[in-house]
C-alpha cells in the first residue's frame, strides 16, 4: 500500500530551513517537514499541518513544486511524496518531539546527512523548477535506480 505524503521546505534566499528527524523513519537525517495525509485531507492542508506540528510555524502560500514516488527493496511500503516550498510563515520556530530545526546557507546544505535523493531534486525546488520522478532504494538505503524530470507544471 502506498502512503501519500508531503515534504515542505522553507526557503528564504540564501538560506533553507531543515529539520533533523529525531525518531522513526528517516531518524538522524535532515529533511524538510512533513508526513502522511489524513483521510480526506488535501495535499496543501497536509503540508501546512505537518509543518506546524513539527515546527510550530504556519506556512503562507506554499507552492507544490514536485512529486516523487519512492520504492524500497525492503518491507517499507512505497511513498508518494508531494514537495512544497514556502518563503513566508507566521509563528515562532519551536523544536518538537519529532524534529530539531536548523537554518543552512544554500551552499552548505548537509547532503551527506540527508536522504541520497535530496541532492537530485533539491536544486530544482530551490531554483523554482517543477519536477516529477521515481526513486528506488536498495536494502542499504542507496539509490538503485531513478528517473527525475523537470516538468512545466504539476497536474
Amino acid at each position: 500500500m502506498t502512503s501519500i505524503e508531503t515534504v515542505s521546505i522553507i526557503y528564504q534566499h540564501p538560506r533553507i530551513l531543515l529539520g533533523m528527524k529525531k525518531r522513526g523513519f528517516g531518524a538522524d537525517m535532515y529533511n524538510g517537514f512533513g508526513g502522511k495525509t489524513e483521510a480526506n485531507e488535501s495535499l496543501i492542508k497536509c503540508a501546512i499541518r505537518e509543518t506546524k506540528e513539527e515546527t510550530e510555524i504556519t506556512m503562507i502560500n506554499p507552492i507544490r513544486m514536485g512529486n516523487i514516488l519512492f520504492h524500497f527493496q525492503s518491507e517499507e511500503p512505497d511513498h508518494n511524496v508531494h514537495f512544497f516550498k514556502a518563503s513566508l510563515y507566521t509563528g515562532k520556530l519551536k523544536e518538537s518531539e519529532e524534529m530539531k530545526f536548523r537554518w543552512f546557507h544554500i551552499n552548505k546544505i548537509p547532503y551527506n546527512q540527508m536522504w541520497p535523493d535530496d541532492e537530485y531534486w533539491m536544486p530544482l525546488l530551490l531554483n523554482g523548477k517543477f519536477f516529477r520522478g521515481e526513486f528506488e532504494f536498495n536494502l542499504e538505503g542507496k539509490i538503485a535506480k531513478y528517473e527525475l524530470n523537470e516538468v512545466s507544471r504539476l497536474d
